[in-house]
């Protein structure tokens, strides 16, 4: 009898063991920002050059940085410093429209947001990217355009190789935010995704979940979030820093190359 319970329980053991070795829970280090006027630069609109501390109720630089936050997000977990990790800067390089003058210094728009490049609109998220981390980013979505779509098994691919995504939730604002109607549904909320759960299913991403850093202050952020509210829209955009087409030697991308040469 003995001899039977020592077996059933290393079998149990054994059991546990593999499933164990099969669950994976992996995160990058990024450094929550959240979104806020975080420098003296003279605001025209405002009339002064004021740094809010975090965030500042009502002020419409804080309430519309989502993309410049999310954008310093990537760029300190990229190892830059200085104006490239400053949301201000960020805001005055990337944004395009609505009389924003770009790299002088100076907020000509008084925190209007910056559109994704859908439909007509400029690319202004992709832009401020540019300005933050230092390259041009390789874009997933939306669809209907050149852009391959993203699945869940290529997120955490790119986990496992060290890289994140800046994902436009295409009007998927905070309920508590106040977004100028003209945005609504030409850009989106931005935010970082840096981490993956494959739930003891490595077999099947479907039920995974992702490790989402929001710059919004009532979000709770960082937290997890199921895929399916991920990839739930096929108009949000996915910004990342390679193609899995770059060069093997950059990073680990020798891997995701021969990933999409098999597919």
């Amino acid at each position: 009898m003995r001899k039977v319970l020592i077996t059933a329980a290393a079998f149990l053991f054994l059991i546990t063991a593999v499933g164990s070795a099969q669950a994976v829970q992996k995160t990058l280090a990024v450094t929550q920002v959240w979104q806020h006027k975080d420098t003296n630069m003279f605001c025209n609109v405002c009339g002064a050059g004021v740094t809010h501390p975090v965030h500042s109720p009502g002020c419409n630089h804080c309430d519309m940085y989502c993309g410049p936050a999310s954008v310093a997000m990537y760029a300190i977990f990229s190892g830059r410093t200085g104006s490239f990790i400053q949301q201000d800067d960020i805001y005055d390089n990337g944004k395009s429209s609505q009389g924003e003058i770009t790299g002088n210094g100076i907020l000509e728009t008084h925190g209007v947001g910056m559109y994704a490049g859908l439909g007509s609109k400029p690319p202004e998220i992709q832009n401020a990217f540019t300005y933050g981390v230092g390259c041009a980013p390789y874009q997933y979505g939306p669809q209907g355009t050149s852009n391959p779509m993203l699945t869940c098994s290529m997120i955490e691919f790119y986990i496992d190789n060290n890289q994140i995504f800046l994902w436009v939730d295409v009007a998927g604002w905070p309920s508590d935010m106040t977004v100028p109607g003209e945005l609504y549904y030409d850009s989106g909320h931005c935010k970082i995704i840096a981490g993956y759960d494959n739930k003891d299913t490595p077999e099947d991403c479907t039920d995974d979940s992702f490790y989402i850093f929001d710059p919004w202050p009532t979000s709770g952020s960082p937290n997890w979030v199921p895929q399916s509210s991920v990839l739930n829209n096929a108009n949000d955009l996915f910004l990342t820093t390679y193609s899995p087409e770059s060069p093997a030697g950059i990073s680990s991308w020798g891997r995701i190359k021969s990933i999409y040469k098999e597919q």
